[in-house]
């Protein structure tokens, strides 16, 4: 199960259990420096009373604190005796320090029992000091509260003091907090009066009061008494996760009408699964869905907001128009007032597509701009590429084979043949095809030399013939015909034809007897390749082939013999295979004879796609030993075999009939020659959103790139389909992979009413929502279908989680 998947789980079981937006926990005390025991050696000291403290504390900030001092705040109802130093240093603290405690000498006042603590501190990486405080309220001997004031009494040492204690719990409706704990006096006097009051310190404070203001009135607690204050709050719905103080201003006076004031800090811990706006473009509808040059359509872009806060002020503009591809009708900008969270909008716009076009397809670059509820701005971009129909549709492609020619030597004035078949090897038909064959000085062509076809279709084949002679007065030598073949070409896109011409050559030796009876004395035998073969058509860069070659004796009376053959190719392209040896031996070839012999070559892994000549060295002998050395080359086309590599297909979470679901891959070229026009497109038994078709181009080698589809199943079960990738190699063939994938369907989820099951409209189209969240009921039921051990998993994750909390809880309560 992807991480993804986890996440959303979890985020689900939260709002299941909660139907909440933010998860609230209170707790007395900062979370730098805490204290986790104090130990009074003396209890119920009286007034003037010197005595030792011991105070156990901790370095809960997770970096360590340097060069730390302890003192005493001069408010407090003790002051540290004067025999001893006033500031106490603690020197460093590592994080989670807090075994040793410190002793402080105390002297009573003799009114109150709070004792204030500064701690003084530097932060590892900080440069400026920093101080908390924290209060302990020690065991002193209670006076007895004077019922009346003498004209010798000073009744405004009288003083009530409040301590936070036990636990403090929180209740959360919505964004509204409520705030419930226990405040205790723990001095010797009564609080009359009290007055609580909320007090924020910045606007930062995530905190305000449901009507603007906060106050809770408390008659009176007596010394020792406790009283429980709710505090009913409202949190700020861009409220980040975090701890924030909340200072609450105490103001109360006592039996004899002084009056007071003091003030305690809670610390509220948020946790806010509120997300600012975040769109995406979830999709584009065409139509047509596929417009041809020339014609008008309209394309609906779709954004859906991923955040849980609204998008405001949505602004969408098309960049990228132009007059010779696509361009708008009117401006190119549209508008949505909002896009709720979770929620999808449309805008449409009107466009043309240039009759100049000539691409498959063209990239639009989608700007969205909007707002967020606090005046936040965002900006999104995504290209999207419009599918342009082909006026043409097809590749044009043919090729010359099977041709035949005279086998052995042509004397002057001799009649021979020359066949072939052209085959139309493309994907569309081709029209106005005109055959012609050419020849030197020396040939002639005694039939019609040129020849006209009205179409060919693809794979239809035709057969030619045509006859030649050689003139009287021809010399000895091999004669090259050229066979041609000009037809018409629209191109991939349409518009103008073009004019594409395919040459093939065959080669026919003559030997005139007259001319050489003159030489019949000083002639020179010699060796020609008249005809060869590849065994794969072509060289594969890093792979085998054999080739098969024709050796002929073009002379008339004389024999060859020891014959030798060498090979070498530029740039050492071409080395002989191992089994093949470098070097072939003959031991005769007859005058005007052929032998056919063949070698096996290994191409070089690295040659760049080209034609490569392989030179051929001969060296014989004739009947009177004498020798003899020639040269002789071929041309050899190389290329590179594509390697398209593609990843595993990866589907998004478990699939539901009639919801998108995502398909997505990467897929890198890992060979050394560019993909041309690289295509991406699915199929399969399901409906496909926009968008489905990628052009990813000319992709070279060494690139990488990444292919995403959304599906929608219109059933359920098993569905198969495939991803495919078509491209064209460096001979313009056009080559086709193709990826298969599965996925499991379910059904729509559904709801019970009375004994029957049925679906519910509302919910399958996603307009009901959960409480004030405006979480779609449709995504809780799917995401609640996920496996019974995951939720178990989950469910002890959040036993343990509660369990921390319970116990951070019961610390600041023992403080």
């Amino acid at each position: 199960m992807s991480k993804i998947k986890i996440v959303n789980i979890l985020i689900l079981l939260v709002l299941l259990i909660s139907f909440n937006l933010e998860t609230v926990n209170v707790f007395a005390g900062p979370n730098d420096i805490i204290i986790t025991k104090v130990v009074q050696k003396e209890e119920n000291v009286s007034a003037g009373k010197s005595f030792k403290l011991e105070v156990y504390y901790k370095n809960v900030l997770g970096v360590p604190l340097k060069d730390v001092y302890i003192s005493v705040d001069k408010s407090s109802s003790f002051y540290i005796d004067n025999d001893h130093y006033q500031t106490e240093y603690l020197k460093d603290m590592a994080v989670g320090d807090g075994e040793e405690p410190i002793i402080l000498y105390l002297v009573y006042k003799g009114t109150g029992n709070e004792l204030t603590l500064i701690f003084d501190y530097l932060k590892e990486g900080a440069t400026d000091r920093e101080q908390l405080s924290q209060t302990l309220f020690l065991s002193v001997k209670k006076e007895k509260e004077q019922t009346s004031g003498g004209s010798q009494t000073n009744t405004a040492e009288y003083k009530p003091n409040f301590r936070i204690v036990g636990k403090i719990s929180s209740k959360q409706e919505g964004k509204n907090v409520s705030v419930e704990f226990p405040i205790k006096n723990v001095s010797n006097f009564t609080a009359k009066d009290i007055q609580i009051t909320m007090s924020a310190d910045s606007a930062d404070s995530p905190f305000s009061a449901p009507t603007g203001h906060l106050s809770v009135s408390v008659d009176e607690i007596k010394p020792d008494a406790e009283k429980k204050i709710k505090l009913d709050l409202a949190v700020k719905p861009n409220t980040k996760s975090g701890t924030y103080p909340l200072k609450l201003e105490f103001k109360y006076g006592n039996l004899y009408g002084d009056s007071f004031s003091s003030s305690e800090v809670i610390y509220v811990d948020i946790e806010n699964n509120d997300k600012s706006p975040s769109l995406i473009l979830k999709g584009v509808e065409m139509l047509p869905q596929k417009p041809a040059p020339g014609d008008r359509f309209s394309a609906s872009i779709e954004l859906e907001n991923l955040g849980t806060l609204g998008a405001k002020d949505v602004k969408v503009t098309l960049k990228g128009l132009t007059i010779d591809g696509i361009y708008s009708e009117l401006v190119g900008v549209n508008y949505l007032k909002t896009i709720e969270g979770g929620r999808t909008g449309k805008l449409n716009f009107s466009l043309v597509a240039s009759n100049k076009i000539n691409v498959q397809s063209f990239p639009l670059e989608i700007a969205v701009d909007y707002k967020d509820e606090f005046g936040n701005s965002y900006a999104e971009s995504f290209i999207y590429y419009v599918p342009i129909k082909q006026k043409s549709e097809g590749k044009a492609s043919l090729k010359i084979d099977n041709i035949t020619s005279p086998a052995t030597v042509v004397a002057p004035d001799e009649d021979f043949k020359v066949g072939f078949d052209i085959v139309n090897d493309g994907t569309k038909e081709l029209s106005d095809l005109k055959v012609s064959v050419t020849a030197e000085n020396g040939i002639i062509c005694k039939s019609q030399s040129i020849t006209v076809v009205d179409s060919l279709k693809v794979g239809e084949k035709k057969s030619f013939e045509f006859l030649f002679t050689a003139l009287t007065d021809a010399v000895t030598k091999n004669y090259p015909i050229a066979i041609n073949v000009e037809y018409d070409d629209e191109g991939s896109s349409g518009g103008t034809k073009e004019k594409r011409t395919v040459t093939q050559y065959v080669g026919v030796y003559v030997e005139n007897p007259k001319e050489e009876e003159k030489k019949e004395n000083t002639s020179t035998p010699r060796l020609i390749i008249d005809r060869y073969s590849i065994s794969t058509g072509q060289a594969i860069a890093g792979k085998s082939f054999e080739i098969e070659l024709g050796i002929l004796n073009t002379h008339k009376n004389m024999n060859v013999e020891n014959i030798a053959v060498s090979f070498l190719a530029d740039e050492g392209v071409f080395l002989p295979a191992a089994e093949s040896g470098s070097t072939i031996f003959i031991d005769q070839i007859k005058a005007g004879e052929r032998v056919v012999k063949k070698m096996t070559f290994a191409t070089k892994y690295d040659a760049v796609p080209k034609s490569y000549l392989l030179n051929i060295n001969f060296e014989y002998e004739d009947e009177q030993n004498k020798a003899y050395t020639l040269k002789e080359s071929i041309s050899i086309p190389v290329i590179q075999e594509q390697r398209l590599e593609i990843s595993e297909i990866q589907t998004g979470m478990d699939a539901v009939v009639g919801q998108p679901v995502s398909v997505n891959l990467n897929f890198y070229n890992m060979g050394k020659s560019t993909l041309n026009n690289l295509m991406v497109r699915c199929k399969g038994d399901f409906e496909l959103q926009p968008g489905s078709e990628y052009f990813a181009g000319n992709f070279e080698p060494g690139r990488s790139d990444y292919y995403e589809a959304y599906i929608v199943p219109n059933k359920e079960g098993q569905v198969k389909g495939s991803i495919i990738f078509t491209f064209e190699d460096n001979n313009g063939e056009v080559k086709e992979i193709e990826k298969e994938f599965e996925i499991f369907v379910q059904g729509q989820p559904s709801v019970m009413k009375g004994d029957v099951t049925i679906v519910e409209p509302d919910m399958a189209e996603a307009g009901m929502k959960f409480g004030k969240t405006g979480f779609p009921v449709r995504r809780l039921l799917i995401l609640a279908g996920v496996s019974v051990p995951v939720i178990a998993g989950v469910v002890v994750l959040i036993i343990i989680l509660v369990k921390r909390k319970k116990a951070r809880a019961d610390l600041y309560e023992n403080i």
